[in-house]
């Protein structure tokens, strides 16, 4: 089967062809390991030059958006000239699902659209005609493959079929590593408990209830140092004496930072994009076997079946206190086996994505 990808190149924080992050370069990978022929088309929403990499069965292309000459649309246009794809997935934004869906309807072959989050949440999503295009792409979807069971939920009435496809882990990068051996590989000073966060600072990021534990369990004799690795903090949190900003770095250094940390945080506010979200550093914590804390957002404790008890209430900065001092006196880690496996996700994907293709063939042939 041939499988044409359309998303964007840049997509939270990562750039999808230099850093191969993430499900937009992972399911296209496994289902080229698989045998079938991918071809991945990343629109560039900058200026930069148009970049092709080809691997075994996978080629990732990406143009940009807004030149005249050798951009995304010509290369749509050629892709479908001599790929001539059997399947079209759309990922990334409201305006690609739209996309996908109006060319695939004119091949005459199966729409898939793929929320790697709630696309209405974006702030793209205001541009005039963006909702529209959102709910046209969902109604004319064959099949709407979402990162958490929340998600599903919320879109399931609009759409024919829905199908929960997590973020997962790639476990060849991530895995159990010596905590002093990686503080130490960060130049971090002995005398403190870290914390880790890792990826983009934004108004998901539960800050005060974060800041106040650590005031609170300071008060309470417990030195707490929080690791930040990711984009977009503020002056305010980086210039706080309790915060150590790591900055952005390669994606194959995270499990570095993991590693360091007495517990990793996934502590998020209750925003909209949150309450739907199935983040990647969550099978990435558990890979490495550090204890976690989450707040209670979308359906994180579905996958913490030995800590969910020690969650918090988003905003709750005494909760999470509270959470933070039983995981750094005796913590509790998640089995290891139970991290979601990028190669498990994506076989579950192919399958579906190969009975839409038979049911198709089945229908022409009838």
């Amino acid at each position: 089967m041939n499988i044409l990808l359309l998303c964007k190149r840049h997509y939270t924080s990562h750039d999808l062809v230099l850093e191969r992050f993430g499900r937009l370069y992972h399911f296209p990978r496994q289902w080229a390991n698989h045998g079938h022929r991918v071809s991945v088309l990343a629109m560039d929403y900058g200026v930069g030059q148009p970049a092709v990499v080809a691997e075994d069965n996978l080629t990732l292309e990406s143009y940009p958006l807004f030149t005249l000459r050798n951009n995304f649309v010509t290369a749509l246009r050629r892709q479908l000239d001599t790929f001539r794809p059997d399947t079209i997935v759309a990922s990334g934004d409201s305006h690609i699902g739209y996309l996908g869906a109006r060319v695939a309807r004119r091949l005459g072959i199966p729409f898939v659209f793929d929320l790697y989050h709630n696309y209405e949440d974006f702030g793209s999503n205001r541009i005039l005609g963006m909702k529209w295009m959102y709910n046209r792409a969902l109604e004319s979807a064959a099949l709407v493959v979402c990162d958490s069971e929340k998600l599903a939920g919320l879109v399931a009435s609009r759409c024919a079929r829905t199908l929960v496809a997590e973020q997962a882990v790639d476990s060849g990068i991530f895995y159990p590593r010596d905590k002093a051996e990686c503080q130490r590989e960060l130049g971090l000073p002995d005398g403190s408990r870290y914390l880790v966060y890792i990826g983009s600072i934004n108004d998901r990021f539960d800050r005060d209830a974060v800041l106040a534990a650590m005031d609170s369990l300071s008060g309470q004799g417990v030195e707490t140092t929080l690791l930040v690795a990711g984009p977009g903090l503020d002056s305010v949190t980086s210039a706080h004496p309790r915060v150590k900003y790591l900055g952005r770095l390669p994606h194959e250094k995270m499990p570095v930072v993991i590693g360091a940390g007495d517990v990793c945080l996934i502590p998020y506010a209750a925003t909209a994009l949150a309450e739907t979200c199935h983040p990647c550093k969550l099978s990435e914590y558990i890979a490495c076997e550090r204890p976690i804390v989450a707040s209670r957002v979308s359906n994180i404790l579905d996958y913490l079946s030995l800590s969910s008890g020690l969650t918090y209430v988003p905003g709750d900065g005494d909760g999470l206190a509270y959470s933070l001092e039983q995981q750094l006196r005796d913590p509790i880690i998640e089995h290891n086996e139970s991290a979601l496996k990028w190669e498990n996700i994506a076989a579950r994907y192919l399958a579906h994505l190969l009975n839409l293709f038979s049911t198709l063939g089945r229908e022409r042939s009838a």
